[in-house]
């Protein structure tokens, strides 16, 4: 879930206010002008902080256990992982300076920066590393990481800044996902992450307002000396869309990301910019196979005939979207062209003649379950409850609070939703992190022996079109079977005010935000 966080990511979001002005009027000839209100905030703000529009309120802090977006975009600036995307989205070093593989790619042993602290004075070792993995791997804590490192048999701390894991196979994805913002490095000995966020990141938590906004303070020992560039960023609490226009365009906000209607709404405008880059995200409509009548393969294949993609990119996206499958068009390496999907191709007497033969020839009732404050979303939602009800499908969606449906999502117990991901830049977080029987993200509790055989091998296989071949399996197998219908992965845009350095990148808004400047 941008899924991207947790991402996202992930890591997989935006804000706004209104405008006003003062007057400057005549003064004494020693008393300068009074500039209008929207300037005088550019000033102040010019001097340390950097004000970013935040659409959803962060759930919680612990980077191993939350995987909301609005939550991600605040600990991944807080907590670093041993490595991490640059700008061309390859792997680079963080925490870890370098890394050695084993000829068997059983044994990979990390080489941490020295002198590196946590925001509490205490230095980061690896320990904290071997503490950090061993919590994500513990079912108790229920992390949303514990799949990624499956292959990981043993952590050995070789000496204070030499780390070496042991794997039961070759993992091919491993270094990939040690960049997740899920697998961040918390002090050994860490309880209770709710209550506190001490990461060696290259802010801290100086203050969290609820319904109000999140404060971060530029850390004065990050070991990166080159960034951040601001003193301050403050995530200002703002869930209307149009309040976050207002604000941006009277320069009470910095940064917000918008959607595509507001990016043409704001083309010319004096003082902002428009910025965007095509994603790694898709938005999905997921379906609980554990759930009657979607349990039933015959009823899933129906509602992919019935579900025009194509639609939904030219009314929700404004064409500013492409055809998504379960990994994103952006990632070429990986992605099957979607032209290969026979269900993608519209068609809604097989969708009826398919309900017919899995016993509903007169349809069925049902509910989708979305995010009340994400307008996409919602929207995604409106027009497929009208693709379905093309074939006797009458489904009620449910508006839920950011919150809730973060729940609903992990309850595994929803019947239909429509949500977001991003797909990360291996293959194996968008096929066996989300679909695998074990997969940590797999809330739709589809489990198919086959497909796992073919992720397992995938993670396991050095050579590169040998992997290609098999995610290729994996992909027309997973569509085929339907426990999400992936629909389009967006264009992300963000207006930024004239004076702000910020550079969107698929690489996530927390490379951004760390070489962001103001002028």
């Amino acid at each position: 879930m941008r899924k991207r966080v947790l991402a996202g990511f992930f890591l997989s979001l935006s804000l706004m206010l209104t405008a006003c002005s003062g007057g400057g009027g005549t003064a004494a000839p020693a008393e300068p002008a009074k500039p209008q209100e929207g300037q005088a905030q550019e000033q102040s703000a010019a001097k340390t902080e950097l004000i970013v529009a935040a659409e959803q309120e962060p759930v919680g802090y612990d980077p191993h256990k939350v995987p909301a977006a609005s939550s991600v975009r605040v600990y991944a600036l807080i907590y670093d992982s041993l490595t991490k995307l640059d700008e061309n989205m390859n792997i680079v070093p963080n925490l870890a300076e370098k890394w050695e593989i084993a000829p068997d790619g059983k044994t990979i042993t990390m080489f941490l920066h020295k002198g590196v602290k946590f925001h509490n004075g205490k230095d980061m070792t690896a320990d904290d590393v071997k503490f950090s993995f061993e919590r994500i791997m513990n079912p108790d804590t229920g992390s949303i990481a514990k799949s990624y490192f499956a292959s990981v048999e043993a952590i050995e701390v070789k000496d204070p800044a030499t780390i070496v894991f042991k794997l039961k196979n070759s993992d091919a994805a491993f270094i990939a996902n040690t960049a997740s913002a899920y697998a961040s490095i918390v002090p050994s000995g860490s309880t209770d992450l709710t209550k506190e966020a001490i990461g060696t990141g290259p802010f801290k938590m100086e203050k969290a307002e609820p319904g109000q906004y999140v404060l971060l303070k530029k850390n004065p020992d990050y070991f990166n000396k080159d960034v951040p560039k601001v003193e301050t960023i403050k995530f200002q609490i703002m869930k209307d869309e149009a309040e976050r226009l207002a604000a941006i365009r009277s320069g009470k906000i910095d940064i917000s990301t918008i959607s595509a209607d507001s990016a043409k709404l704001l083309e010319g405008k004096p003082g902002v910019q428009v910025k965007n880059y095509q994603s790694l995200e898709y938005s999905y409509l997921g379906i609980n196979v554990n759930k009657k009548p979607f349990d039933n393969p015959k009823v899933r294949e129906a509602i992919s005939y019935a579900v025009d993609r194509n639609q939904i990119v030219q009314t929700v996206w404004k064409g500013e979207a492409a055809l998504t499958g379960p990994i994103a068009p952006a990632i070429t390496s990986w992605a099957l062209d979607t032209a290969s999907y026979p269900t993608y191709k519209t068609d809604v007497e097989k969708a009826k003649q398919l309900l017919a033969e899995a016993g509903f020839p007169n349809g069925f009732e049902t509910q989708i379950e979305t995010a009340a404050t994400y307008p996409d979303m919602v929207e995604t939602a409106q027009v497929v409850q009208q693709q379905l009800k093309a074939i006797g499908i009458n489904a009620k969606i449910n508006q839920l609070e950011w919150g809730n449906y973060i729940e609903v999502w992990k309850s595994k117990n929803m019947n239909l939703m429509v949500g977001r991901n991003t797909s990360g830049v291996d293959a194996d977080r968008s096929m066996r992190f989300f679909f695998a029987t074990t997969g940590s993200a797999n809330v739709w509790n589809y489990s198919n022996p086959a497909y796992d055989e073919l992720v397992e091998k995938a993670l396991g296989t050095v050579d590169q079109a040998e992997r290609k071949k098999l995610y290729e399996q994996a992909q027309t197998m997973l569509v085929a079977d339907a426990p999400n219908l992936f629909l389009a992965s967006p264009k992300n845009y963000y207006a930024v005010r004239d004076n702000i350095d910020f550079t969107p990148t698929a690489a996530g808004e927390v490379y951004s935000l760390v070489k962001t400047s103001i002028k």
